[in-house]
């Protein structure tokens, strides 16, 4: 009985604080609405039943989600709904569909504050999946009910996916009715092991430590593992398929173009097994065709490219079926190996786009010219440690800052979708576009003064803006930096005697001005309902917006007033509390490059941290960039983070299931004896 199973796994788990109403039927009915909700949560993420049950939103103000979840690593995100039924005879109608199409809409708009307390817990995380270009948004709806849904309602439902895509897919649904439903526990209980039988060709063997066999096959039979299996192929695996990512759409094009040069270009896919039995198919060709059998198998390492084969073979498999995709398949000994070769496959350096750019002799020219004409710094490879905001940029602040200075405002349309196409080359391509005559140094970093200047107008001015302008100025800060260039122009900014500072301060009220602009031309264009996501993504609606905001300023007309609800009323909000950060960059109270160390908060912590933290002095040690967005460079891979963002990537990489949802990011970071960068900006308080 789904009841059973469910009250088994969540009655311990699921908040009941808020139902009063003392019927006890009517309790239960609301305990299994939302053990429901908790169920797909965990079917869908993958997390424990306590984290599922902690995701569950339903109450008074939910606006018909009852549920939210998302996965570590990929900006996807699911909106859940769910309907109880002893009878299974449970209702969703097209009121529904209403009510959540407004809990959408409202969350792409940022307006959070009409939600219940329980989801407004996540507005962080959904805003930092929904400002990812790739985001994906899935609406499922669980109904404890056997015959499908209506006609009109699944019509309403179509009817809100076309809006939302209207210019790229960004939004899906799915229906899970008491087959479902039954299947999803079942599955999440006890997932069935999984067997693959396959052909193996030009294999060859290997015997020690581990039984294994390395070949390739057709990427029809890998296609028709997806197929069959979806992700609980990855089961395994430190993460599922992605979705629809730059790398998988790149995957797909690539077998799509050139199918029989996939195996060439691709690094193919390991798999474990428990079982593992190979049947040659002629004795006079003993390394030609094989029969596998893998028994109890996971994809460890190459779901994306799973994936991507799988959409490839959806689209015209008759044409790429053939084509052939590289396998390792191990039989392993025991669970801490197969945990340990899963680990290995995954956290290999990998190659990006940006790398090639290493290697580019326009960037190395550059480099030498920064350090030459500017005495600055120019960072190209990943490897390097950033410079401090003062002392220089890297390749990339530097090609998002030309980017958004070029005319053509689809450049910054296409970087805020994928950042990868920065580094695309080709006659359209952007790194081609902004490199292809390249720039003086001078012109390069004073386009990287005028971005950051952009971004920290934004960020001070972002308490001004509520709901829609909110959300605007938070999705569309390249569009909104890319404006802002077009008013500052060119002039100067090539010339080393030219003032530049004298631009620069202009910047903060071109910033107020743009956003407005903008915001009442999406309006004006697109309606007071229209997805804030989706229209900043559309090359056809930035175009027709950056001109018409762009003759604005050039005709004078007067800056349009906000509306009153994208404007914050003080009265009814208590003063935020100021970032530590903030604080201590503003008194400069720590030098740059002040070592920084690690320190757990809880004896919890300190257990799943311990070990992973010795393996590697890198892991906790961190060097202070005084710099309001990102002060921190850590150590084990170079890279700038905040407090809380680097916290939050140590447990990550530490894989620490009973991680809090939240954490003081600078109550972990520590400057030697001298406290906390939490307990540093509080003296720095008390002092003021």
């Amino acid at each position: 009985m789904i009841s059973d199973a469910l009250s088994r796994r969540f009655t311990d788990q699921i908040d009941l604080s808020d139902f009063t109403n003392p019927d006890p039927g009517e309790r239960r009915r609301c305990l299994l609405t939302r053990a429901l909700a908790a169920a797909v949560v965990s079917s869908r993420t993958g997390c424990d039943d306590t984290r599922a049950a902690s995701m569950v939103t339903d109450g008074g103000q939910d606006f018909g989600i009852d549920a939210v979840a998302f996965a570590a690593g990929a900006p996807r995100l699911w909106l859940i709904q769910t309907k109880w039924s002893d009878k299974a005879e449970a209702r969703f109608g097209e009121n529904d569909v209403i009510t959540m199409s407004d809990g959408l809409r409202r969350i792409d708009h940022r307006q959070f504050d009409r939600f219940n307390d329980k989801l407004r817990t996540y507005t962080n995380q959904i805003a930092t999946i929904l400002d990812d270009a790739r985001a994906s948004i899935m609406l499922t709806i669980g109904v404890m009910r056997s015959a499908p849904l209506h006609d009109n309602v699944l019509l309403r439902l179509k009817e809100l996916r076309d809006e939302y895509n209207a210019h790229g897919q960004y939004l899906d649904f799915e229906v899970l009715a008491i087959a479902d439903i039954w299947e999803m526990i079942r599955r999440t209980a006890k997932p069935e092991p999984i067997q693959l039988d396959f052909d193996l060709q030009s294999w060859y063997p290997v015997v020690t430590p581990m039984q294994a066999y390395a070949g390739v096959t057709t990427v029809a039979a890998v296609a028709s593992w997806y197929e069959e299996h979806g992700d609980h192929l990855f089961r395994r695996n430190i993460r599922e398929s992605l979705g629809v990512t730059q790398v998988n759409a790149d995957i797909t094009q690539s077998l799509m173009d050139e199918p029989h040069e996939f195996w060439y270009r691709n690094n193919g896919v390991t798999i474990l097994c428990d079982h593992l039995e190979m049947t040659p198919r002629s004795r006079s060709a003993p390394h030609g065709i094989a029969g596998i059998e893998a028994k109890n198998a996971s994809v460890v390492n190459g779901a994306q490219t799973v994936a991507a084969i799988a959409e490839a073979v959806r689209r015209d498999g008759g044409r790429v079926g053939s084509a052939i995709v590289g396998i390792r398949i191990i039989k392993s000994a025991d669970g801490a190996t197969s945990a340990e070769i899963t680990k290995a496959t995954n956290t290999q350096n990998h190659i990006e786009r940006r790398d090639f750019v290493a290697l580019d002799e326009v960037q190395l020219a550059i480099r030498e010219e920064f350090a030459l004409t500017l005495g600055l710094t120019y960072a190209i490879r990943r490897s390097e440690f950033e410079p401090s905001p003062e002392s220089g940029c890297t390749v990339r602040e530097a090609a998002t800052a030309l980017a958004c200075a070029h005319p053509d405002p689809r450049l910054v349309q296409r970087v805020r979708t994928n950042e990868d196409l920065l580094w695309e080359e080709g006659a359209q391509g952007v790194y081609s576009r902004i490199f292809g005559e390249p720039p003086p140094p001078i012109q390069i970093w004073r386009s990287v003064l005028l971005l950051r200047r952009v971004r920290d107008s934004l960020h001070a001015r972002r308490d001004r803006w509520e709901g829609r302008a909110a959300a605007v100025a938070e999705q569309g800060s390249l569009v909104i930096a890319h404006l802002v260039f077009q008013q500052i122009g060119r002039d100067g900014i090539d010339d080393a005697d030219y003032d530049w500072t004298t631009e620069l301060d202009k910047v903060p009220d071109l910033v107020g001005q743009t956003v407005q602009r903008l915001v009442a031309e999406i309006d004006g264009q697109f309606g007071l309902n229209s997805f804030i996501q989706p229209t900043l993504s559309s090359v056809d609606r930035v175009l027709s917006l950056a001109r018409s905001v762009r003759r604005a300023f050039e005709t004078g007309e007067a800056v349009p007033e906000l509306r009153p609800d994208y404007r914050p009323a003080p009265s009814q909000r208590a003063p935020r509390r100021r970032n530590s950060v903030h604080i201590l960059v503003d008194a400069g109270r720590i030098k740059n490059g002040s070592s920084l160390q690690f320190q757990v908060g809880t004896e919890a912590e300190r257990q799943a941290l311990a070990g992973w933290l010795a393996e590697d002095s890198r892991r906790g040690t961190a060097t202070w960039v005084n710099d309001r967005s990102r002060p921190l460079v850590w150590a084990a891979d170079g890279k700038r983070y905040t407090p809380t963002g680097l916290a939050n990537r140590i447990w990550a990489l530490a894989e620490w299931d009973g991680a809090p949802i939240a954490v003081q990011g600078p109550a972990r970071w520590y400057l030697g004896r001298e406290g906390s960068l939490a307990a540093l900006a509080e003296e720095i308080q008390r002092a003021g």
